[in-house]
């Protein structure tokens, strides 16, 4: 049997797993993915190469990441192979088409907008979907699943899980913004706080009193929030180690700041998991939080990071400090 992968190059890494995983699976199953060295002869023309490949091929499998989105050639991959399977088979291609999500994707939104959208989505480290996909292979395509089935889905499920917890970039990921309470008088939102992307981290300015005004109200909070649509999966690295820590660093340049509060929330409803409180002194400040102190289901669906301070947690109404070096390890 002719699998098909498709996928981004930049997760090539996790790709050449899947195809190793498939091929431990049975040896009849025959993978061809472009990232495989020698799938594609030097000199020969890729495009025809890949049309030749999906003609011969008896299941197509998107790996569906956000690089896949980013990437025209992936989608039009995608797009030809759908159509091209509907006319192939006249039928709408659910026995040939089986998507994978590759996190933070989530697989019930993976091909949510398009006419792929009602093809049953798995994913890749999910161990469950693997079973079903292999009991799929089984019954549709009469691959013979052996023994020894759970020791290699658990070894793979590992190995993708690992790949992808050490390339995740918790900031570039997020979606940031400052925020504090609206009751407070202001001309310009970033007269009380504002922030910049800086080589290395986060800078975040603020002023409880911008207008220098006597006897006036101060905002409650003032908040560096990362929001994270799909969701920030921690739970994950607890599952790998039990020992893992949630790292950060924050160097205070103004010598105002005396204590930060680090709020972790989760769902949609951004309900609150966690709070952590630390004190700050001028120049740079490392802290750690260990995951175990927050062991939920709730962190497996982290939905904000907040990095939060109150008008009693500073010396002076303005300052700044940068917030860098987030990592979980």
């Amino acid at each position: 049997m002719r699998v098909f992968i498709s996928h981004a190059s930049k997760n090539k890494e996790i790709v050449l797993k899947f195809s190793r995983f498939l091929e431990d699976i049975n040896s009849d199953i025959d993978v061809f993915c472009s990232s495989e060295k020698g799938s594609i002869k030097v000199g020969s023309n890729f495009v025809e190469a890949i049309f030749k490949e999906l003609n011969e091929c008896d299941v197509f499998i998107p790996i569906i990441s956000k690089e896949y989105y980013d990437s025209k050639f992936c989608m039009i991959e995608l797009g030809v192979a759908y159509s091209y399977f509907r006319g192939k088979y006249q039928k709408n291609g659910e026995s040939y088409i089986y998507p994978f999500a590759l996190y933070p994707v989530q697989k019930g939104y993976a091909l949510s907008g398009t006419p792929l959208s009602n093809l049953q989505t798995g994913d890749i480290s999910d161990k469950e979907d693997l079973h079903g996909f292999l009991k799929y292979l089984s019954s549709e395509k009469g691959i013979a699943i052996g023994s020894g089935t759970n020791r290699i889905i658990h070894a793979f499920k590992n190995e993708i899980d690992r790949i992808v917890l050490q390339n995740q970039n918790i900031i570039e990921t997020a979606k940031i913004n400052t925020y504090f309470d609206d009751s407070i008088e202001h001309k310009h939102r970033e007269d009380i706080a504002y922030y910049g992307i800086s080589k290395d981290g986060i800078v975040v300015n603020y002023n409880m009193n911008p207008y220098e005004r006597v006897d006036v109200k101060k905002p409650n909070f003032i908040s560096l929030v990362l929001s994270y649509v799909d969701k920030l999966d921690l739970g994950r690295y607890l599952e790998l180690n039990l020992n893992i820590e949630f790292k950060f660093s924050i160097t205070s340049f103004t010598n105002s700041l005396r204590r930060l509060f680090v709020e972790f929330k989760h769902s949609n409803s951004h309900s609150l998991l966690e709070t952590f409180e630390f004190p700050i002194v001028y120049g740079e400040n490392k802290f750690s939080i260990p995951l175990e102190k927050m062991k939920s289901s709730a962190l497996h669906d982290i939905s904000e990071i907040c990095f939060v301070i109150h008008p009693d947690d500073v010396v002076e109404d303005e300052g700044m400090f940068k917030i860098e070096a987030i990592k979980v390890e």
